[in-house]
C-alpha cells in the first residue's frame, strides 16, 4: 500500500480532515499529504521542528503550542511519541512511529476521540511492522 492511500484510506476516509500527513521522523520529508482550508501548506521544516521536539523537549508545546501551516493549536497533551492539540472546535494528534510522523488535524466539531481512536490505532499498526 503506498503512503498516499495510507493517508485517503485510513485517516480520511475515518475522519473529517482539514489535515492529514505522514512524513519522515529524521527529516520531516512528506511521504503524503491531504489539506483543505489550510491557510498555508504544512512544510517539511515544520515537520521536523515538530518531530525533533517531541524527541527532546515535548512539554514546550505546552506553552509554545503546535504550529502547523500558519495555524497555532493549543497543546492539550504533549509526550515524546504522541501530542494532543486544539484550535477552536478543530481536534489535532500528532503520533511518532519508529520512522514515521503521523499528523491529522479535524475540521470544526469532529469528535477528537474519533481522531485519536484512528490516528493511534494506525500508529500501532506502523510500529508493529516496524515503520
Amino acid at each position: 500500500m503506498s503512503w498516499q492511500a495510507y493517508v485517503d484510506n485510513q485517516i480520511c476516509a475515518q475522519v473529517s480532515c482539514r489535515l492529514a500527513v505522514i512524513a519522515g521522523l529524521q527529516d520531516g520529508a512528506i511521504w503524503a499529504k491531504f489539506e483543505k482550508d489550510m491557510p498555508k501548506p504544512v512544510t517539511q521544516q515544520e515537520l521536523k521542528l515538530i518531530a525533533d521536539t517531541m524527541r527532546t523537549n515535548p512539554n514546550s508545546f505546552t506553552e509554545s503550542g503546535i504550529r502547523l501551516g500558519e495555524d497555532k493549536y493549543y497543546c492539550l497533551h504533549a509526550e515524546n511519541s504522541l501530542l494532543r492539540g486544539r484550535k477552536g472546535s478543530s481536534a489535532l494528534i500528532v503520533v511518532a512511529t519508529n520512522t514515521c510522523l503521523l499528523v491529522a488535524a479535524t475540521t470544526d466539531g469532529f469528535p477528537p476521540g474519533q481522531l485519536n481512536a484512528v490516528v493511534e490505532k494506525l500508529g500501532d499498526y506502523l510500529r508493529s511492522n516496524n515503520y
